[in-house]
């Protein structure tokens, strides 16, 4: 069974690199472009793994990230935070939130992207 993957990201190009990358591996791959419409998906569908960046429109990935942890129905959805921030601080914050990982997009190709996401879901 295909494992299904949300990509939260507002910036399309790189939205779609990705969505493209997960999709030719095998994932079925869908795109929230802000927070609110990222919470909205995640509690109409169900997701094996949230892919999500921290600069995004309404809600930022952090708090996202929060809502989900604090959601019983969605707390063991599994979590990645894909951004351009690398900052010490707060990718410690975000592990404590909750997140399984903390990429930084530039220190990693899409591809090395996928296989982090496959390590955490172990497929």
């Amino acid at each position: 069974m295909e494992k299904r993957i949300l990509i939260v990201e507002d910036d399309k190009f790189v939205a779609e690199l990705y969505e493209h990358q997960f999709t030719k591996q095998g994932f079925l791959a869908k795109i929230a472009v802000d927070g609110e419409a990222a919470l909205a998906a995640v509690t109409a569908e169900k997701f094996d793994l949230v892919l999500l960046d921290i600069m995004i429109p309404k809600i930022d990935g952090l708090e996202v990230l929060k809502r989900l942890k604090a959601d019983p129905a969605k707390r063991d959805i599994p979590a990645v935070i894909l951004s351009n921030l690398g900052q010490e601080e707060l990718i410690k914050q975000a592990l404590q939130i909750g997140a399984k990982a903390y990429i930084v997009k530039s220190l990693y190709t899409p591809t090395q992207v996928v296989v982090e996401v496959r390590s955490i879901l172990g497929v």
